[in-house]
Formats: C-alpha cells, structure tokens, sequence
C-alpha cells in the first residue's frame, strides 16, 4: 500500500498593517504553518528576503487604508515589484509550494491633495 502524496502547500503574498512580513498560509493536515509566515520558513534566499521586506516597507510608507495611495506612480511601482516578487517566490518554492499573488491594495484610491 503506497502513502497518499502530501497536500501542496500555497503560499499568499500579501500585505497586512503591523505585519512584517507579507507571506501567509493557512495550515493543513500535512503542513501545521500556523498563518503567517516568514522567508526564513521557506528558506528564500537572502536576496529575495530583501526585495519581500523593501516591498513591504514601501507599501507601509505609500499607502493608507482611509486615504489609498500617495500616488498614482507609488501603486504602479508597488503592483510591478509584487509582480516581480510573486514570480521569484514561485521559482523558489517551486519544489513544495504554489504561490497566491493577492495584491488588493492596487484596488486602492488615490490621495487627493
């Protein structure tokens, strides 16, 4: 009698207020992660690591969840580096994981002066 394979993991990029990180998943029979989740659990290089805390650390200085986006060109900047992001993860967590690409602050408004 074979095991039954184990469940693939799906790993959510998105940002949260007050979280460090932008990486989520929820846990399963197979994979007890809790819900969030840092770089250091999946073993990301320390090069992606970065670009995930700058992203973060961008969104956190361009964008606020009454007032939107500081600007049109800080969503745009924000939504093309997650892109970016989201496909380096998936390279790397390609062997154990898929990645959800959830990026609903560029549904955001914009601040008007």
């Amino acid at each position: 009698m074979s095991e039954m394979p184990s469940e693939r993991r799906v790993i959510r990029l998105f940002p949260d207020y007050s979280r460090d990180w932008p990486l989520w998943e929820n846990s399963t029979p197979t994979w007890d992660v809790g819900y969030t989740t840092t770089p250091a659990m999946y073993g990301l290089s320390e090069d992606l690591t970065t670009s995930i805390a700058a992203w973060n650390e961008f969104w956190e200085a361009h964008f606020d969840d009454a007032d939107g986006w500081d600007s049109v060109e800080a969503r745009d900047q924000w939504g093309a580096a997650g892109e970016e992001i989201a496909r380096r993860l998936s390279d790397e967590v390609a062997n154990f994981a898929d990645v959800k690409y959830e990026p609903w602050p560029l549904r955001g408004p914009i601040r008007r002066a």
